[in-house]
């Protein structure tokens, strides 16, 4: 098994190092980011062991993917590192359903036909525990909000609930969430085998609501909800690439119960010292992609200072998974 890889002439969507073109990953974490000489030069200085080098040929290099929320397990196959799902998972968040044992649990899980029994629920649990909320329409999370309001601020402020929804949500109802320091985890409805996004995701994430995407049921490429946020129905409501991919990588976590992510803040991003959970993609453009389609520009100049993401539409072509490296190690 490698215990240290250099990965040169790529593309790097790294936030903290928009210019860096090579990747060092040493013992399952990222050890360094920059040019491919000073890589070249700083691995052979200082690592003694077997050194694995990949020329990624100008491939863009992901963080892998973090699941907001999904009714499927993750495969060998699969883009994603973590989700948060209903069933128990050695790689995420398990939120139990409330009627089934909790002891193995990292959170609880309230269905929409649950929430007439929210306030008991919320009566037999004690802070940091965490609930995911189902909410099915307008009305739902109003009553969902009203159950919340009842509880301190201090025990909101540790538990953070989380709030599952795609549907309309009101100003009034936004700034509610605010209130009781819940997120938003929202997860598309398919239609013709598309997935569809209905919540106001650019008017949480201006209001300071973190927001992360699921796939729920949805098997597809993930990429194919990115494109759904930067397309969204609703103009007012269209995210960045950028914006729209933090939803399905660091903001996955962000959302977790606040023990669990302040454990693996790290995760879901490249910087230095993060996991070297890594995905490598052939696309057809890369560049900064503005919410509004019609102002997407794009370029490969890394001069920009923009870490750089593909440019995607529901009529261009997904990335092409090119090779997956988990803990440092191609697989």
């Amino acid at each position: 098994m490698t215990t240290s890889l250099l990965l040169t002439n790529g593309y790097i969507h790294s936030v903290s190092e928009p210019y860096a073109n090579a990747l060092h990953a040493d013992n399952g974490v990222i050890a360094w980011l920059g040019s491919d000489a000073a890589g070249q030069q700083l691995v052979a200085a200082t690592v003694s062991g077997p050194i694995e080098a990949r020329d990624l040929d100008q491939a863009l290099v992901t963080p892998a993917f973090i699941d907001g929320f999904s009714t499927h397990p993750i495969s060998a196959t699969d883009t994603r590192v973590a989700l948060s799902t209903r069933e128990p998972t050695e790689t995420g968040v398990y939120y139990a359903p409330v009627n089934e044992d909790r002891s193995d649990a990292d959170g609880i899980y309230v269905s929409g036909e649950e929430v007439s029994q929210l306030k008991d629920i919320l009566a037999e649990i004690s802070p940091p525990t965490q609930l995911l909320i189902e909410s099915a329409d307008v009305q739902q999370l109003d009553d969902i909000l009203a159950a919340l309001e009842q509880q301190s601020n201090t025990s909101l402020m540790r538990s953070r609930h989380r709030i599952l929804a795609n549907h309309t949500i009101t100003e009034r109802l936004i700034d509610r969430l605010g209130s009781v320091h819940a997120s938003v985890t929202v997860v598309p409805d398919i239609d013709a085998d598309t997935p569809r996004i209905h919540a106001p995701v650019a008017s949480l994430i201006a209001n300071g609501i973190h927001v992360a995407t699921g796939t729920g049921r949805w098997s597809g490429s993930i990429w194919d909800l990115v494109t759904a946020l930067i397309e969204h129905e609703d103009e007012a409501q269209r995210l960045s690439t950028r914006a729209a991919f933090n939803t399905v990588s660091r903001d996955g976590v962000r959302v977790w119960p606040s023990q669990i992510a302040q454990e693996h803040m790290a995760a879901g991003r490249i910087a230095v010292g993060s996991p070297a959970d890594v995905n490598i993609w052939r696309a057809e453009e890369l560049g900064v992609q503005a919410p509004d389609i019609q102002a997407a520009h794009w370029s490969t100049d890394k001069r920009a200072g923009s870490a750089l993401l593909p440019i995607l539409s529901s009529s261009t072509q997904r990335p092409q998974l090119e090779l997956r490296i988990r803990h440092g190690n191609i697989v």
